[in-house]
């Protein structure tokens, strides 16, 4: 076997594990409240309904985003099923071939080394494996931000041929587009605001020419158009909502309860970037003057600006970063293709000391309000975190150690793969705690008392990922949830009132409902026949009594035990928790769902 085939072998076999690493847990783990739940569930219902211009969550109608990720879901389902996979490929597969758009920019930007040094950091880090693993629409936005900007660097290098930059300007276009029908309008704001400054920092207007303005705007406005035009035609609300309630609204008022302190996203850039965030302060700096187009100083800017734009807005969740890190990482990379063995050796070796700091720090870690039953599985999570952290610290010292010894790259590679590593294991072990944090817990309780036809109700409360679980609508009732208050405000119909259900209630012993715990206690008190089949701090799962039930109305008593998935109330038939006709008191106040994500 000659040397080449050797080293080509070795690479087939660590791409193979990466990809293998990558894609770890994604079936396990559960669906997250409140955003995983809804946008897998949105997806199943374009599949179902056979609309795939209309957005709708629960039969409502949900405009809060484009519909770009829902269609790529929606043809996961076609083609797999409704799973938790498929649910979250979307954002596995666009975070994964950012990776590969990183890596071949940086090694034809900055040479090999830094190419494939931005896209193992990239892969590694924090926040962006988060991203990637979770059913959000931040990802996907990003990705295609991530790739327009790689586009266009590889469209201005030096060496481009004519007709291979104007291939490179079109899939900027196509980018900028599918970025702009992942999330709105920053799909066009955050690459034109980044070459604008760049062209007045450097002067170099002449860019404008290289826009490839004749066949790019018109193919840019071909793919988004129709989408827009179509739902506004269905649907007259949708511009005005889309753009001024949830574009400029979101970004300048408080009105989604988003606020933090201008700071906040330092924090999440530096513990964002983990393993190496102590390269951060190189990769930053000031880039150096340079003739000609200046691929690091539109990086510099598009960091820069990007950062401002998130910290000055009104609305602002940890994963709005994520367009930063396609740019830090081919900085980063540079920076590690530069760096001496004994920078990139200590940056590696205080990561791993940063590791053991923390670890009795996870290890005091008092389990939060919202895990209340759940104190114990807690704390083995956060033993089962301490073990992976200890296990990390040692081979990215390992990792150090390599580059000391002079082997950068393999020693960039052990940390990648370790960062990627315990990313894995944090999230795969977050399972033990789905009971607080999913509706995966909650369908699972209420398959065996569920028949085909029989309706489900939420009551002042709304597990989103329930329909997703059951396949099928549920029937909210009482309050309205926050993210569907104007879906519902446009058609009330889909929003039941107290009464209203009270009466079906009655008429239908095969249905089933979940009530948010206040209400349940105010409807046990008004005397509505109800049998609490299992229940959580947030919710408990009701079925109509039957008829046994009825004619042996004992005082309710209710057995707790604990489970991995759910908490069950089990009872023997005599002694069933029923709450039977009483005389009525007046009702607790109902609880309204609480703001996440």
């Amino acid at each position: 076997m000659t040397p080449a085939l050797r080293r080509r072998l070795w690479l087939g076999v660590v791409l193979l594990a990466w990809l293998a690493l990558w894609f770890a847990g994604a079936q396990s783990r559960s669906l997250l409240e409140p955003d995983e739940g809804r946008y897998a569930e949105v997806p199943r219902e374009m599949v179902v309904s056979h609309d795939w211009v209309t957005p709708r969550y629960d039969g409502v109608l949900f405009f809060d985003k484009p519909a770009m990720q829902y269609w790529g879901t929606a043809l996961a389902y076609e083609a797999f099923g409704a799973h938790n996979w498929t649910a979250r490929l979307w954002g596995l597969l666009t975070g994964l071939l950012t990776l590969l758009a990183v890596g071949y920019t940086g090694t034809r930007a900055f040479g090999h080394v830094a190419g494939w040094s931005a896209a193992a950091l990239l892969g590694s880090s924090l926040l962006w494996v988060v991203g990637s693993h979770l059913n959000t629409l931040d990802m996907g936005v990003a990705a295609f931000l991530g790739g327009a900007l790689c586009t266009y660097i590889l469209a201005q290098l030096p060496d481009a041929a004519p007709r291979a930059r104007r291939i490179w300007m079109l899939l900027t276009w196509v980018l900028m587009a599918a970025a702009f029908l992942s999330k709105g309008l920053i799909g066009i704001v955050f690459p034109g605001g980044a070459l604008f400054f760049y062209m007045l920092w450097t002067g170099q207007w002449r860019l404008l020419k290289r826009m490839e303005w004749a066949f790019g705007l018109p193919l840019f406005l071909l793919l988004t158009l129709p989408w827009f035009v179509a739902l506004q035609l269905r649907h007259g609300q949708f511009l005005d909502y889309f753009f001024i309630r949830q574009q400029f609204t979101r970004f300048l008022t408080d009105r989604d309860d988003r606020q933090q302190p201008i700071w906040f996203f330092l924090p999440v850039l530096v513990i964002g970037f983990f393993p190496w965030l102590a390269l951060l302060p190189a990769a930053l700096r000031l880039p150096r003057r340079q003739a000609g187009f200046d691929a690091r100083k539109l990086l510099w800017i598009w960091v820069l600006m990007i950062f401002v734009f998130f910290s000055v807005s009104h609305s602002k969740l940890p994963l709005y970063l994520l367009p930063v890190f396609p740019a830090a990482a081919l900085l980063l990379g540079e920076a590690i293709a530069h760096a001496s063995r004994r920078t990139l050796g200590s940056a590696l070796g205080l990561a791993a000391l940063l590791l053991l700091i923390a670890i009795p720090v996870v290890l005091h870690t008092h389990a939060p309000r919202d895990l209340a039953g759940l104190t114990s599985v807690f704390a083995g999570y956060m033993h089962h975190l301490a073990i992976a952290m200890a296990v990390a610290a040692l081979v990215l010292a390992l990792a150090a150690w390599l580059v000391w010894r002079g082997r950068a790259l393999a020693g960039v590679g052990v940390a990648a793969f370790t960062g990627l590593g315990l990313l894995q294991a944090a999230l795969i072990g977050f399972q033990a705690l789905v009971p607080a944090y999913s509706a995966a817990p909650l369908a699972r309780a209420m398959l065996p008392a569920l028949r085909s036809a029989a309706p489900v109700y939420m009551v002042d409360t709304l597990q989103r990922g329930l329909p997703f679980y059951l396949g099928r609508r549920v029937t909210l009732v009482g309050t309205a949830p926050y993210d569907l208050l104007d879906g519902l405000r446009w058609a009330p119909r889909h929003l039941l009132p107290l009464t209203a259900f009270e009466q079906r209630w009655r008429m239908q012993p095969e249905a089933l409902a979940v009530i948010a715990p206040p209400r349940y206690a105010a409807l046990c008190r008004q005397g509505l026949p109800m049998v609490a089949i299992a229940r959580s701090p947030r919710w408990v799962l009701v079925r109509h009594p039957a008829a046994r039930d009825m004619d042996n109305c004992a005082p309710p008593v209710t057995v707790t035990t604990a489970c991995p998935h759910v908490s069950r109330s089990v009872a023997p038939p005599s002694t069933a928790a029923v709450c039977s006709p009483a005389s009525p008191s007046p009702p607790a106040r109902a609880s309204s769902t609480t703001k996440a994500g």
